[in-house]
């Protein structure tokens, strides 16, 4: 996707260029390729903040988050599911095979039932060893 709307700005700095003039075309393209770093380094993140009782879930990108954050009452608990994961995977000979797998998705589940997906990972001792420091860190039990 990111690769796809960089890819998208360009083109249209191509074509903002052959349509306006030198001085705005020059313009056009600064504004273009100013935004082409907020959409590169954007990445999802989520942040409990315990004095306040608030989680923000949203985009960061470029030192700015893009969503309000919400409050909450109370954390419950912190789940692991395992998930089932197809690939499909294609060779050099054109042949299709399709990896089956799994993962172990770290979920935060607060007392309203909302919940919120932490991360995942395909070993589940690692998994563990992460949600173990979150419950230390948030003292959950």
């Amino acid at each position: 996707l990111r690769l796809l709307c960089v890819i998208l700005m360009i083109l249209m700095t191509v074509k903002l260029a052959n349509w306006l003039s030198e001085p705005w075309s020059i313009i056009s393209v600064i504004l273009i390729a100013s935004f082409l770093p907020a959409i590169w380094f954007a990445s999802k993140i989520i942040i409990i903040n315990e004095e306040n009782k608030t989680i923000y879930d949203g985009i960061w990108t470029m030192g700015r988050k893009l969503k309000r954050p919400s409050k909450y009452t109370s954390i419950n608990e912190i789940i692991i599911r395992k998930i089932k994961t197809k690939r499909t995977v294609y060779t050099l000979s054109n042949k299709e095979n399709i990896v089956a797998d799994h993962e172990f998705r770290a979920i935060l589940k607060l007392e309203n039932d909302e919940e919120y997906f932490l991360f995942s990972h395909p070993l589940k001792d690692r998994v563990d060893k992460k949600v173990t420091k979150i419950k230390k860190k948030l003292e959950i039990n």
